[in-house]
């Protein structure tokens, strides 16, 4: 099945943006408001970086065209084009690593938000900007594979999988996800909906954002598997 990008470059994202090096406790209920402070700078942050690495991928894609040019006139050798080729690889693949971070980022915010909510009033929400199933089956990230396979019968493409698990993000910001699968589908969408009754129809526990975040981010997705916010209090 389709994976999401490995996010090893959270760290040197992290370190380029002079991002502060956020401590990986658990997040109480005094805590969580800062989570999401913390969490919307640094997507902000991200989202700043986008238009650097699109014009850096515009530079190596003139570049490599130019080079393309001279190894057909051979005045460069093929060691020059595929140079140029991995160099305009390198760049495309930054745009899709920062893509993949802000999404999580905004992921993780809506997550918050809803952890908020539930402290102030703790019914399950199911209706609004957020749908909560409970689930009645055992879930665990071995039965992705079968979300997966009803996903892409019923669709004709892969899961469209934005976090897989626990990742370096998740872990830098004091979100548990081990067992949580993250899906870039709108719970709107005729993807989400019948993604839900899958679902529903299979036990498996999931949450539903919708525009969690008018004017900052989207957040929306489906989370599959119990909330991933750690909400031990710290009391």
């Amino acid at each position: 099945m389709s994976r999401v990008p490995t996010y090893g470059l959270v760290v040197l994202l992290s370190a380029a943006l002079c991002a502060p090096v956020w401590p990986q406790a658990k997040a109480g209920k005094g805590d969580r408001s800062d989570l999401v402070v913390k969490t919307e700078a640094y997507r902000a942050r991200l989202v700043d970086l986008l238009p650097f690495y699109e014009r850096t991928v515009k530079a190596a894609a003139e570049k490599q065209e130019r080079i393309r040019g001279l190894f057909k006139d051979g005045l460069v050798s093929k060691r020059d084009l595929e140079a140029a080729e991995r160099a305009r690889a390198d760049a495309e693949g930054k745009i899709v690593e920062t893509r993949g971070l802000i999404a999580q980022s905004e992921h993780m915010i809506a997550e918050a938000k809803l952890a908020e909510e539930l402290d102030r009033a703790p019914a399950s929400p199911s209706g609004g900007s957020v749908i909560r199933y409970e689930g009645r089956a055992a879930w665990s990230l071995a039965k992705v594979d079968k979300v997966e396979s009803f996903f892409s019968k019923t669709f004709g493409h892969p899961l469209p999988v934005s976090a897989l698990g626990q990742t370096p993000l998740h872990e830098r910001m004091g979100f548990a996800h081990q067992e949580a699968v993250d899906v870039a589908v709108h719970p709107d969408s005729v993807e989400g909906q019948q993604l839900m009754q899958y679902l529903r129809k299979s036990g498996y526990p999931f949450i539903a954002f919708r525009a969690a975040l008018p004017g900052s981010a989207t957040g929306a997705h489906i989370h599959v598997g119990k909330p991933s916010l750690r909400i031990a209090s710290s009391d």
